[in-house]
């Protein structure tokens, strides 16, 4: 039984490796005490209210979360609708620190004026506490 479990434990490892070695830009761990516990659902993180905003960056992200711990148990699917602008594209979308008290969800894109005169980066950025709630917002 025990020697089930290491070979368990390093099959699982070895995918995590895999999968960062791939380029994921997400890696999705639960472990099945902290997963018996909690509570998911989809996030609807949006502008944090600005909506009158001519950019507008959003994800959907679903998560799990124990009142301890915070993590992403699916795929998250970025968005940001622009007026004005052109988006040129999203370079990164996804979390980081998964599974701690925290979990902080973001995406990188690009945009240009219309017109074609200036163009720049950006960077959009949730933070999600242990209870599932959103706790900050920030973006350039």
């Amino acid at each position: 039984m025990m020697h089930t479990k290491m070979a368990a434990k390093r099959l699982a490892v070895l995918i995590t490796a895999l999968i960062a070695l791939l380029g994921s830009a997400t890696i999705v761990t639960t472990t099945p005490a902290s997963a018996a516990r909690a509570t998911c659902r989809t996030l609807h993180l949006d502008n944090g209210g600005y909506w009158w905003s001519v950019v507008l960056p959003s994800m959907t992200l679903p998560i799990c979360y124990n009142g301890s711990r915070v993590w992403q148990s699916g795929n998250a699917t970025p968005r940001v609708n622009t007026r004005g602008y052109v988006l040129d594209g999203i370079d990164w979308a996804g979390t980081y620190n998964g599974g701690g008290g925290w979990l902080g969800a973001g995406i990188n894109y690009r945009l240009t004026l219309s017109g074609g005169w200036a163009s720049w980066t950006c960077a959009a950025r949730w933070t999600i506490d242990a209870r599932g709630n959103v706790t900050s917002f920030t973006r350039c």
